[in-house]
């Protein structure tokens, strides 16, 4: 879910990193129950907090890619460009391992049918009912519902178009938690939720170019914590997930806004060198393969250490991730967004272009 703009920040990076991280951690506690020091973070299941972390990122990282003037279909097509590369190359390759068999988890792909390929392609498997290539995709349709909302919104209002979006999106959420209450039903909500992280950080990045006060900033903050909670207790505590618990769901939607919010809002950790330079936020770049291939290393890991130990299999999973994913970086993203960029070419500096005109770029105090 990396942004491939110029504006690099490294702060971004490393909270890029804590998020992949995060997920990773959650998925290889999952494989090697035998390893003691993870069945805490089983427990804990930090997993939905690195997703809500990306997408509080993506939310202020897609304005970095707003040109001047804007045109929703280019901007979209660069957003295109980011994603699928990667996305088609492992798709690929776990269809070459399951089908030479050294990943049998995946061998089942040599005989998927056009609409498990069609439905997984375009991201909607959970949607059509057709089983997934990947379990880490379903991410990103939300990411793409995304995109096309800030498109839309932002054509039509501008920088203004923030404000708008953090107002209707937990009204929605609330409306369709009354909804799930009164009719006995369990409602998706936490997807919506998702969309509503991403509006959240682009009021930061509004925020951080003088559009929107921190007092404002702020207030969306803690209304963004009181309907996450609302929500969460409505879909995992009214009702049960099969895989997530009430306090697994609870306390990522506070702990998320507030290590995003800490990191925004604090200049002198924004400037730290080692946030800038370095291991860190180099490493946190790839977070996008990194979340892609780290399924690739859990089966690889599993098979190790179904021979030589959990531990070994650990060491492996980090090990194969690692490598797949600076190779995913190096040779298919970053060639990826150069791609977009001159098929759909954008001017630099387009940043400015939320700060410096178009519908409703006024300043918003709140």
């Amino acid at each position: 879910m990396a942004d491939g703009g110029n504006n690099r920040l490294g702060f971004v990076e490393c909270l890029r990193l804590l998020a992949a991280l995060a997920v990773f951690a959650q998925h290889l506690a999952e494989h090697m129950p035998g390893v003691p020091a993870l069945a805490g973070l089983r427990q804990a299941g930090p997993g939905l907090l690195g997703v809500l972390l990306f997408f509080l990122i993506s939310g202020y990282v897609v304005p970095l890619s707003v040109s001047t003037p804007f045109a929703v279909g280019p901007f979209l097509a660069r957003r295109l460009f980011r994603i699928y590369p990667a996305l088609l190359a492992v798709f690929a390759l776990v269809w070459a391992l399951g089908a030479g068999g050294l990943l049998p988890g995946w061998g089942w792909l040599a005989t998927a049918g056009v609409r498990t390929w069609a439905a997984n392609l375009l991201l909607v498997q959970d949607y059509a009912g057709a089983r997934p290539v990947l379990g880490v995709t379903w991410t990103l349709s939300v990411e793409f519902a995304w995109y096309g909302l800030f498109a839309l919104a932002f054509h039509r209002w501008g920088a203004g178009a923030g404000a708008r979006l953090a107002l209707a999106l937990p009204l929605a959420l609330a409306g369709l938690a009354a909804v799930s209450l009164t009719a006995g039903l369990r409602l998706p909500l936490g997807r919506l939720g998702f969309l509503y992280a991403c509006a959240l950080g682009f009021l930061a990045f509004l925020h951080d170019r003088g559009l929107l006060s921190r007092r404002a900033l702020l207030g969306h903050a803690a209304l963004f914590v009181g309907v996450s909670s609302l929500v969460a207790g409505v879909e995992f505590g009214v009702f049960r997930h099969h895989a997530i618990s009430l306090a697994q769901a609870f306390w990522p939607s506070l702990a998320a806004p507030a290590l995003f919010l800490a990191a925004v809002l604090s200049p002198r950790l924004r400037s730290a060198r080692p946030v800038n330079r370095g291991l860190l936020p180099a490493v946190g770049a790839a977070s996008y393969s990194i979340y892609l291939l780290h399924p690739i290393g859990l089966a690889v890991g599993d098979r190790i250490g179904a021979v030589h130990g959990p531990v070994a299999g650990v060491i492996a999973a980090l090990a194969v991730t690692g490598v797949l994913a600076a190779l995913s970086y190096r040779l298919l993203e970053r060639p990826g967004v150069a791609l977009g960029r001159r098929l759909f070419a954008r001017r630099p500096g387009a940043s400015g272009a939320v700060a410096g005109g178009g519908a409703s770029a006024a300043p918003v105090r709140g």
